[in-house]
């Protein structure tokens, strides 16, 4: 999360761990599933969602 430069949060890593399990099984590749799901959590949190 530090890397990310994000806050941590219990939801904010499950949410991003589960993203990484789901985008890892089906592409198989670890930066491509760790760089979509950093994305995709950091554009949630720069639309206020509540996480």
């Amino acid at each position: 999360m530090l890397k990310a430069e994000m806050v941590y949060s219990e939801e904010i890593a499950n949410e991003t761990c589960e993203c990484y399990f789901k985008e890892f099984t089906q592409s198989a590749s670890h930066q491509d599933a760790k760089t979509k799901c950093i994305l995709k959590t950091k554009e949630n949190l720069n639309h206020n969602r509540k996480i």
